[in-house]
């Protein structure tokens, strides 16, 4: 009789231990529940850490922007009527060097300097800082992304290892004399910039300048290259110039990033893994893939080294806080590009100190408690007085 009721104890001090166990374990989670609805309630909006050199950067890149219009006008070149902010780097729809089909929108959307801002914040995340070195890859479809990643470039002190295109897509650089070598030269001739291309490509299918959408522009294109004055890329097909252009850069020492600009195809890649690559700041590789012709954005992130995709400008424009094709160009460190979400770090930290002092903290022998106690008590008492 004795075990048996001895086990029946047992029983039930090991019952109440497991009912106490999970009851802390509830308020717990009630705990950490609550602080963690009451930390992302009361977050709020705050200047990004970088924020005087990312409006720093975009004022650059307003500067480099009236010096391109300048340089434009003094050519004798019109301001498209398809830019409405009338920046000067907007090109036409069609021209003797137009390469490939280009969405106006995502042109217009690239002119705005929240996109040095947004290059710097880049930066900061990744502890790039004055003197590293970054290789850029240039198409000259996206000339407002090309003055965003120099000027990010100029203001941090970031030394870019620069490779432009000549040939545009539609709406892009695609205008001769105002091509993205042509505005990279003249930015250093008003001294605003003092970057030189380390090399520059024809671009095109291939990077070959078959510019094929209106007429055979590559005599146009190869003529701007000559004239530049600036080593020539002539490549016998894309994977001989991801090879060239990736020495180039290795040559040119430790790069910290590849930035691309664009969609070039020696950049960009020309397998259906270059869909698969997202825009913005990519740190780790979308998917296994190590072929010839992957693109520079692969054998970059391959080693290791984070990639800046400036790609499906609308869709980075939305997700980093950038107006879309705004009319007029906001002033910069007012688009929510300047600002990160903060929280208050004290709730997090008090609810979890509080939680597990629900969890560890002991109710009392065998997890019982003072009530509990006192009725077992009063049981053996009243076993004793029998036996008597």
């Amino acid at each position: 009789m004795r075990s048996i009721i001895g086990n029946v104890r047992y029983v039930g001090r090991a019952g109440n231990r497991g009912m106490h166990s999970l009851l802390r374990a509830a308020l717990a989670s009630a705990v950490v529940a609550l602080t963690l609805w009451l930390t992302f309630s009361t977050s709020y909006m705050a200047k990004h850490e970088s924020y005087d050199v990312m409006v720093a950067a975009a004022e650059k890149m307003i500067e480099a922007t009236a010096a391109v219009k300048a340089h434009r006008l003094a050519l004798g070149i019109r301001v498209s009527p398809d830019d409405v902010n009338a920046t000067g780097l907007i090109g036409e729809e069609l021209t003797d060097i137009t390469t490939t089909p280009g969405n106006l929108t995502s042109k217009r959307t690239a002119t705005n300097p929240d996109f040095a801002a947004l290059t710097v914040k880049y930066f900061h995340e990744l502890g790039i800082t004055n003197g590293d070195k970054v290789a850029v890859g240039a198409s000259g479809s996206f000339p407002g992304i090309v003055l965003a990643v120099l000027s990010a470039c100029w203001t941090t002190g970031v030394e870019p290892v620069v490779i432009p295109s000549i040939g545009a897509s539609e709406y892009g650089a695609n205008v001769p004399g105002v091509t993205s070598v042509e505005m990279i030269d003249a930015l250093r001739a008003a001294g605003v910039f003092d970057y030189v291309p380390a090399m520059i490509s024809l671009g095109g299918p291939e990077d070959s300048g078959e510019a094929g959408i209106l007429t055979d522009g590559r005599p146009v294109i190869l003529d701007i290259a000559q004239r530049s004055g600036h080593p020539l890329l002539l490549p016998a097909d894309t994977v001989e110039s991801i090879r060239r252009r990736l020495a180039v850069y290795e040559a040119a020492g430790d790069m910290k990033a590849f930035i691309n600009v664009g969609g070039a195809e020696p950049n960009y890649g020309s397998t259906l893994a270059s869909l698969e690559f997202p825009n913005g700041l990519v740190t780790k590789p979308p998917v296994k893939i190590d072929t010839p012709d992957m693109g520079l954005v692969y054998e970059f992130i391959n080693r290791g080294i984070p990639v800046l995709h400036f790609l499906d400008i609308k869709g980075l424009a939305t997700k980093s806080g950038i107006p879309i094709d705004p009319v007029p160009l906001p002033q910069p460190g007012t688009s929510l590009v300047y600002y990160e979400r903060r929280y208050q770090k004290a709730y997090a930290a008090a609810g979890l100190v509080l939680a597990l002092g629900v969890l560890l903290v002991p109710l009392g022998p065998l997890g019982l408690g003072r009530e509990q106690r006192q009725g077992q008590g009063r049981v053996r008492g009243r076993g004793r007085e029998r036996r008597r």
